[in-house]
């Protein structure tokens, strides 16, 4: 009986503790880093001009990197470019 008792309490302890780990992440203090749009032009369509291509257009025109992006979660998706 002894066994599953400690099994069980374990599990939970484990559970508990990955719960936990989680919160300690989002409460770190890190500050997320701001992006913006102001460098923003090509419309991004899957398929034909993604991630890759507004990644080497940025390079080219003298950005650190670039990437699609939207400041709303449903697009357009535009290719910003940034430093």
């Amino acid at each position: 009986m002894g066994v599953p008792k400690t099994l069980m309490t374990f599990l939970l302890l484990v559970i508990l503790g990955v719960s936990l780990s989680n919160q300690i992440v989002f409460t770190s203090g890190a500050e997320i880093e701001k992006f913006s749009y102001d460098h923003c032009s090509t419309l991004c369509v899957e398929g034909k001009y993604g991630t890759d291509y507004c990644f080497h257009d940025c390079i080219e025109k003298g950005f650190r990197t670039g990437d699609c992006a939207s400041p709303k979660r449903e697009g357009p998706y535009r290719c910003c470019c940034y430093n």
